[in-house]
């Protein structure tokens, strides 16, 4: 239950007209990485539709629970959910939910989380809660666009830069072409300075040979699948060299794959990675069919699991029961 409220929060919303608006302005100026989930768009697009149609009932439940909960549907009343860091991975970042917001309601909901606090912040309120060991904060900018973090400085300044108290990104900085909503593209990831992003992060390391990359994804154009794009640019054409070479070895390694993971073989077989000057580029088309094969393999693999968590409950409830009194 506590664990939902965070969803609940970010989801509650009123049904009026306002729409909310990504601008460059509202995130640090210094910011190293931004991901963009541009819902609007995926709920515009065919593929919104038929991620809907494909959701299992565990899934149509929990949404179902999250409108008997918040009054309205997620998956119309929140268009666009931006991440962005100055740091590594590892130190986190701030979440801007833009959509339409009630916030006295979102405060009561807000309210029955653990160790729930709701403190002054000039003529807004700073929300947190404690959920799985760590301290959540939440702030409502205006009832269009909610900031949330679990570093609560990170929240404050935040609101800082939407207030206008410090300066914000320049409309046509760095990060214009991720902000964007562009019809039919669901996601965009951009991250510069990847030696700093990538950290101590094991699986990361990989990216310290690169200075920045680009991710987007987005509807397939006259079909019903994903077209995903990413550009990889390296300091040096000898290390987009290398990271060419990388790249494709590791497609060739999925394919080898084909009789132990069939359909991760299917998906490396569109892939067409591409060299020019310092960009490595990687680009790949998913058909609906393989997703619907991804999706039903999801599902099967949860059914799976869930059936082997209720087993080890009822197994540890049968060995802890006392030995039944013998009749004599």
């Amino acid at each position: 239950m506590q664990s939902r409220i965070g969803l609940w929060v970010l989801a509650a919303c009123v049904a009026t007209g306002v729409q909310a608006q990504v601008k460059a302005r509202h995130f640090p100026a210094d910011a190293k990485w931004v991901l963009h989930l541009d819902l609007k768009a995926l709920n515009e697009a065919p593929m919104g539709q038929f991620l809907r149609q494909a959701m299992d009932a565990e899934s149509a439940r929990g949404l179902a629970s999250l409108k008997a909960m918040s009054g309205i549907d997620l998956t119309n009343d929140v268009d666009s959910l931006v991440v962005c860091g100055k740091g590594d991975a590892q130190a986190g970042g701030v979440m801007y939910a833009y959509g339409r917001f009630n916030i006295q309601k979102l405060t009561a909901i807000a309210g029955g989380a653990k160790e729930f606090q709701n403190k002054a912040f000039g003529e807004r309120s700073l929300l947190s809660w404690r959920d799985k060991g760590k301290r959540t904060t939440l702030c409502f900018a205006d009832p269009t666009l909610a900031v949330m973090s679990q570093d609560e400085r990170l929240v404050q300044e935040a609101v800082g830069i939407i207030d206008g108290q410090a300066a914000g990104m320049g409309a046509n900085g760095p990060f214009a072409k991720v902000l964007a909503h562009k019809k039919g593209r669901f996601l965009a990831v951009q991250a510069n300075n990847l030696a700093a992003l990538a950290g101590a992060n094991v699986q990361l390391q990989l990216l310290k040979q690169a200075e920045a990359l680009m991710l987007e994804v987005g509807q397939t154009p006259g079909a019903n699948g994903l077209d995903c794009a990413l550009a990889v640019k390296a300091p040096t054409p000898e290390m987009a060299q290398q990271l060419n070479q990388a790249a494709m070895g590791l497609q060739a390694l999925f394919q080898l794959q084909a009789s132990q993971n069939p359909e991760m073989a299917a998906v490396a077989q569109g892939v067409k990675v591409g060299l020019q000057d310092t960009y490595v580029t990687v680009n790949l088309q998913v058909t609906e069919e393989m997703l619907q094969k991804q999706i039903r393999a999801r599902i099967e693999q949860r059914k799976v699991a869930q059936a082997a968590r209720q087993n080890a409950r009822a197994a540890a409830a049968e060995a802890g029961k006392k030995p039944d009194r013998p009749v004599f």
